[in-house]
């Protein structure tokens, strides 16, 4: 199955533990199952993907996430209520933390994200992996450092930045733990409560993807 059908098939969750659990089996699919294809001159693997889930419904067991970017807002949060238009399947939304991979949908009223938190960028043409940081290393975690190469969209209607599912690879365990820097927000503010849902999932090992 492509990413783009197992997002198709999540469905909204009514226990944080079954939604967890979901997650489990997303996240390789992310880190393991492919790469984002950027003008045939860069690919993006994904090293460290954080999920975030928020249930825009007033049904009693409706799961919260309000640090999600993507939602409706409040009167307490903004001066007017807002409704944000849902998403299409596996958009890019580029926020001030970074770049998620979307899979919301309208029907069963949530919003759902994978946030890219470390990344490796393959140079197609020198057919080798960057060294991004100063120090030398082929992941970084500077999530904003992104927009140095998922950039250049085509304004004709060809697409230049897609997802290419690659899945020949092995697969090895994740390190799986709670999302970096993210608090409980009640009433609308940010707490010094650090939020524990694991939902941040990490290659642990430098695996080297296959390359052509």
């Amino acid at each position: 199955m492509t990413l783009f059908e197992h997002l198709s098939n999540f469905k909204r969750h009514s226990s944080e533990e079954k939604l967890t659990a979901a997650f489990e089996k997303l996240a390789p699919h992310f880190i393991y199952g492919g790469y984002i294809k950027v003008n045939d001159a860069y690919r993006v693997y994904i090293r460290t993907i954080e999920f975030y889930y928020h249930d825009e419904s007033d049904k009693p067991d409706a799961i919260k996430d309000p640090i999600m970017y993507h939602r409706n807002h409040t009167k307490e949060e903004i001066e007017e209520p807002y409704e944000e238009p849902y998403l299409p399947l596996m958009s890019i939304y580029m926020h001030s933390s970074g770049y998620d991979i979307t899979f919301e949908n309208e029907e069963q009223e949530y919003r759902a994200s994978a946030l890219i938190r470390e990344y490796s960028i393959y140079d197609v043409e020198q057919k080798e992996f960057l060294r991004l940081t100063s120090k030398g290393m082929f992941r970084d975690e500077r999530v904003l450092y992104l927009k140095y190469y998922l950039n250049g969209f085509s304004l004709n209607g060809k697409p230049s930045i897609v997802w290419v599912d690659d899945e020949h690879f092995p697969q090895s365990n994740l390190l799986q733990n709670a999302r970096k820097g993210v608090y409980i927000i009640k009433d609308g503010k940010k707490t010094t409560e650090k939020d524990k849902r694991q939902w941040s999932f990490k290659l642990n090992e430098d695996i080297w993807l296959p390359t052509d």
